[in-house]
């Protein structure tokens, strides 16, 4: 619902992640998170709508080997994919998948698993990939497995501009997520923030947290 609250929420972050101090707006977002099941493909899936809905050809890429979940949400099939077309066996041109609902919205699924996760998305073809689909969209999302797990993000964190963490409000280690932020940052990859995930706005304990934060 494009009136709801969470809606909303996805606007303001599409605005933090386009409008930057500097002026340039990232072509490729990576949406990681600390651990899993804290919401970061639901995130990455929304951030791509929202950029969409401003007119933009955006392009989502599921790089998350391990526990694939982009081809569910969009309802297609999970058989071909990313890995399909880095081992050679599949063209760009059967690659790239229309999401019905948003004509400029363009999905690439993981495909078949992969013996090796890691030096899939560390390969020179993965780099070339991601060269020629810069040429074609304004936005690439890439959602990755979570960063604490797996070298999986580290490796595509230096392939793309910057990288959005996703924490979930209940469920996240403080400890976690400062690691991983220290560890892609030690790669040279740009932090671009935070999203906190799973919040009671309309909960005192939230608002109690809120203004203590600032005392």
């Amino acid at each position: 619902d494009p009136r709801s609250p969470t809606a909303e929420a996805y606007r303001h972050l599409r605005a933090s992640l386009l409008y930057t101090p500097t002026g340039q707006a990232p072509q490729t977002i990576l949406v990681t998170s600390g651990g899993p099941f804290e919401g970061k493909t639901t995130t990455a899936i929304n951030i791509a709508f929202t950029l969409a809905q401003g007119g933009a050809e955006v392009l989502i890429i599921d790089c998350d080997l391990r526990r694939p979940q982009i081809h569910h949400h969009f309802d297609i099939s999970g058989a071909d994919g990313l890995t399909g077309y880095l081992s050679g066996h599949q063209d760009i041109a059967s690659l790239v998948r229309t999401s019905e609902e948003l004509p400029n919205l363009k999905i690439i699924t993981a495909g078949p698993p992969a013996a090796n996760p890691a030096a899939v998305l560390g390969s020179v073809e993965m780099q070339d990939l991601l060269e020629v689909v810069k040429r074609h969209f304004t936005y690439i999302i890439i959602d990755s497995p979570p960063a604490s797990s797996f070298a999986d993000a580290s490796l595509l964190s230096t392939l793309a501009d910057g990288v959005v963490i996703v924490v979930h409000s209940k469920r996240s280690s403080h400890r976690v997520v400062r690691r991983v932020k220290e560890r892609l940052e030690n790669l040279g990859a740009s932090i671009y923030g935070v999203v906190l995930n799973h919040v009671d706005l309309r909960s005192d304990e939230y608002y109690a947290e809120y203004y203590k934060s600032y005392e």
